[in-house]
């Protein structure tokens, strides 16, 4: 159930960015890692990345249900707001 609900979310949240490119930063060194996304163990989280502390301009986001891996969409920065967090039983 969780996991429609994220992909429709998603599907949400694709159309929503339709207006424009944000500019990537530190492309060049993004381009070529491969990091394995993080395992969401006994977690279940969802955090927005702003562009910068006013919090107005969404760049993306990182969901993660009980026991799946992690989802993340655009990119994460250090500006973040943790939506929901809680623990798995």
């Amino acid at each position: 159930m969780r996991a429609a609900i994220i992909a429709g979310l998603m599907a949400v949240v694709g159309l929503a960015g339709c207006g424009g490119a944000e500019p990537i930063e530190e492309q060049d060194s993004l381009s070529t890692r491969e990091d394995a996304l993080p395992f969401c163990g006994n977690q279940s989280y969802w955090i927005d990345y702003y562009s910068d502390a006013t919090l107005s301009t969404w760049v993306g986001f990182m969901a993660c249900d009980c026991y799946e891996t992690a989802y993340i969409s655009g990119r994460r920065t250090q500006f973040a707001v943790t939506d929901y967090s809680s623990t798995c039983g």
